[in-house]
């Protein structure tokens, strides 16, 4: 029998308790003070560098996006579009093949049926960049929430709270006075602008509900590297044939031969934006959603500030008035559906590490009901942030 006590110096002692009336006492080592400081500090260092990676490589993938567009003469969307999708794949299959994670769980058929809706919603963003400055850009694609909360009352029947279709109608509110910032400063401005990014985001909401009823609520739930292999390689193959039926490959390659770095940065800000995904979902296992969801926060500030910085625009106030209300609104958003919906998409909070196992196909949903589509959404929520 074991009884285990502690001496007057904090270190664990054994006694073993025999038959008889002896016993033997097994002191095992002692942790000094500066090993308990370096444990503690550890964690913590993790922190700080996936946290300073992410928004580091988040703050490069939207500022070299952004300085393509600069570049002169460049208004081809759709070539972008499919230059991310295949470096999305590369990325994906040196993933798979660095984790040796090789084995397909997700149908062909919808892999190719999502990929459609993922390759639209890029290119309708990409071509809204045409009108609209790129900070506009990053304030609406933070608000993909509405069109899931739309889909979800017309299709599903979700009711929701007072206050969560107050703060809904703020978030509009916030991201029509953003948008009025720049039809006042931009001349290229227009509403077609909007329209396209409002397109951008219904495919977004669409894509994320698909993909994880295909891919993540199965048996065996698909790794983050196969859907993106799978799903970038089809919609770079997609937004290929949408390049020569417009003609817009012959313009793009033409222009691409003239700048010379047009595609290395499009390659440069797409790898990016996989290692962002990347080092999200690594904060997300190891610290939880809650601090994924405030480095995520954070990198939004810094993308909007180093996009005015790098590249100054019209100042309005609007501007300013606007991204208050719009931050406003999402905070108000995720207290409300805290307190109403404790045991839904918010439990993520608590449950992210067993969750995060469950879609690298550690665990199945079987050991854990529900936890495919928990993790789900925070893993697609972060997968959108970088879409091209």
């Amino acid at each position: 029998m074991l009884r285990g006590t502690r001496d007057d110096d904090g270190a664990a002692v054994v006694t073993l308790i025999k038959s008889t009336d002896r016993s033997v006492e097994i002191e095992t080592p002692k942790k000094k003070p500066n090993e308990t400081h370096h444990a503690k500090q550890a964690p913590e260092m993790l922190f700080v560098v996936l946290a300073a990676g992410s928004i580091l490589s988040a703050i490069g993938f939207s500022a070299l996006q952004e300085w393509v567009f600069k570049i002169p003469g460049f208004s081809y969307g759709g070539w972008m579009t499919f230059i991310t999708y295949l470096t999305y794949a590369v990325c994906g299959w040196v993933e798979t093949a660095v984790t040796r994670n090789t084995q397909r769980h997700g149908q062909l058929r919808d892999y190719a049926l999502v990929s459609v809706l993922a390759m639209g919603g890029a290119y309708f963003t990409n071509w809204a960049l045409e009108y609209l400055n790129y900070t506009t850009r990053i304030v609406f694609k933070s608000c993909r929430v509405l069109p899931v909360m739309g889909f979800r009352t017309l299709v599903v029947g979700q009711r929701y709270t007072t206050q969560q279709y107050f703060a809904g109608v703020f978030l509009v509110c916030g991201m029509a006075l953003f948008t009025m910032g720049d039809a006042e400063g931009l001349p290229t401005f227009s509403g077609a602008g909007v329209a396209l990014i409002s397109l951008a985001l219904i495919c977004d909401a669409l894509t994320a509900n698909l993909e994880e009823r295909q891919f993540f609520r199965i048996p065996q739930p698909c790794s983050h590297a196969e859907v993106m292999l799978f799903l970038s390689t089809f919609a770079a193959a997609e937004s290929f044939v949408v390049l020569v039926v417009s003609g817009e490959i012959w313009d793009a390659v033409q222009h691409s031969m003239r700048h010379t770095e047009t595609v290395p940065s499009i390659c440069a800000f797409s790898v990016l934006g996989y290692v962002t995904v990347c080092l999200i979902l690594l904060i997300i296992k190891n610290f939880g959603a809650t601090n994924a969801e405030i480095v995520k926060s954070l990198r939004k500030v810094f993308q909007v500030a180093v996009s005015f910085t790098l590249f100054p625009k019209a100042f309005s106030i609007k501007y300013v008035l606007g991204g208050l209300l719009v931050v406003g609104s999402l905070f108000w958003l995720q207290r409300a559906g805290k307190r109403t919906t404790h045991h839904s998409h918010s439990e993520v909070m608590d449950t992210a590490m067993p969750l995060i196992e469950c879609v690298s196909n550690r665990i199945t949903t079987d050991r854990l009901p529900g936890a495919a589509s928990t993790v789900t959404r925070a893993v697609q929520g972060e997968k959108d942030e970088e879409r091209p």
